[in-house]
């Protein structure tokens, strides 16, 4: 059994390289082919795969395999047109949803958005992502609720959550464009002045906001120990974290999922964070919110059902390929 596996966007990128990981241990032939995004991705999960020019119709015209594996991307036709090809050569294709959100969208094309181009399975994070797929018009007998591999890949490497009671010492805050992002590290700021434990604050800026001015004037001006995160893989920072701080950053899940508490600063900002709904990270709207959460950084109960129903969702995908054969 031979797997092809595919995807462009990051979030898809990353669920269908943990996969790959557990199929290829397993002992599974699997070819992987990343583009754009999804190359980088790959190479942070350590996972071998063959880097796809902008374009990518050639790779298709050699190609053969057992079961086609994807990611889902809203701007690219990467794996769309990888669908449709494992359609023509009647291949059963299996596409990865990597977040709550643009179920359709996803399976649209660009150029003919009325007909989307649905796999023969598409995987669902959850209940609550199932629901919402097939009130977006997913057909019913294509979903399969299985989790988020790469969920499952960052449980694995969870940090020890035995030092959860002592203090936060190194924190974390993942700043954003377009997000009150100032004002939001004003308030921060603020409460980290008096908050003794601190020993080290590092800031990470969005690769779209570049390294804020005013921003930095403020941290400058606060005299707090602040360093600027500029490391190409986040995930090696947030283990040397003992707290992550962001407003609606993906990172903030990453964290979460890794055993570090993680806390929205959605102060003047719509709370758009899907895990915030469900206490896996912690949605924080003011002054209060952030210091009490800074002193007990707890972990609910809400957030270790959510931690079992994600755990070895990258074998269950993985599987489920078998499976369909």
């Amino acid at each position: 059994m031979k797997i092809i596996a595919i995807a462009h966007d990051p979030g898809g990128a990353n669920a269908v390289a943990a996969t790959v990981a557990a199929l290829r241990a397993a002992g599974t032939q699997v070819e992987a082919y990343a583009k754009g995004p999804a190359i980088h991705q790959f190479q942070r999960l350590v996972v071998a795969c063959t880097p796809v020019s902008q374009e990518h119709q050639t790779i298709f015209v050699p190609l053969t395999g057992d079961i086609l594996l994807t990611g889902t991307s809203q701007y690219d036709e990467f794996e769309r047109d990888a669908i449709f090809w494992a359609r023509q050569k009647c291949i059963p294709s299996i596409a990865v949803i990597d977040y709550w959100a643009n179920y359709r969208q996803r399976f649209q094309p660009l150029n003919n958005p009325t007909e989307p181009i649905f796999p023969d399975v598409i995987t669902a994070l959850d209940k609550v992502c199932a629901a919402g797929m097939l009130t977006d018009g997913i057909p019913e007998k294509r979903i399969r609720v299985v989790g988020q591999p790469y969920f499952a890949w960052l449980i694995a490497r969870q940090k020890s959550r035995k030092g959860i009671l002592k203090l936060p010492e190194n924190i974390l805050f993942a700043s954003q464009p377009n997000a009150n992002e100032v004002e939001i590290l004003r308030i921060l700021i603020k409460v980290l002045t008096d908050y003794e434990p601190l020993k080290k604050f590092l800031i990470r800026f969005h690769p779209r906001q570049g390294k804020c001015r005013a921003s930095l004037d403020l941290l400058a001006e606060s005299g707090l120990p602040f360093a600027i995160d500029e490391s190409a893989d986040t995930l090696a920072t947030l283990h040397q974290q003992d707290i992550m701080l962001g407003i609606t950053s993906i990172i903030l899940i990453e964290a979460a999922l890794m055993g570090i508490p993680a806390g929205s600063l959605v102060i003047g900002v719509d709370d758009t964070l899907i895990t915030n709904q469900r206490r896996i990270t912690i949605p924080l709207n003011s002054s209060e919110k952030l210091r009490e959460f800074l002193y007990f950084p707890q972990h609910g109960k809400i957030e270790e059902q959510f931690f079992e129903q994600q755990r070895d969702a990258d074998l269950r995908v993985a599987q489920l390929c078998k499976s369909i054969i």
